[in-house]
């Protein structure tokens, strides 16, 4: 069985799950999604190109059909590169 592969919202290539970063969205905030995984999620490389066309606001509400916002974008940056590391 192969692995699920998802698309990068930074530099829009296709990718297995496991190499990337979900982050997902509640109240209009952006942050690594948790599990359970429900909702809409977007996933995105922890890739310094990536994460900088990824992050941008006009980005993400395409990703996530709706406004939203970073609350904190060092945190977020240091969420998604802890994440990356734990696996």
């Amino acid at each position: 069985m192969s692995a699920p592969v998802r698309t990068c919202i930074g530099c829009r290539r296709k990718d297995e799950a496991g190499e990337m970063v979900r982050l997902g969205v509640a109240d209009g905030r952006v942050s690594v999604a948790g599990r359970p995984r429900s909702g809409r999620g977007a996933s995105i490389h922890a890739r310094p190109a990536c994460l900088e066309t990824g992050l941008r606001p006009d980005v993400l509400a395409r990703a996530f059909k709706q406004r939203v916002t970073i609350h904190d974008a060092a945190e977020l940056l240091n969420q998604i590169t802890t994440s990356r590391r734990k696996r």
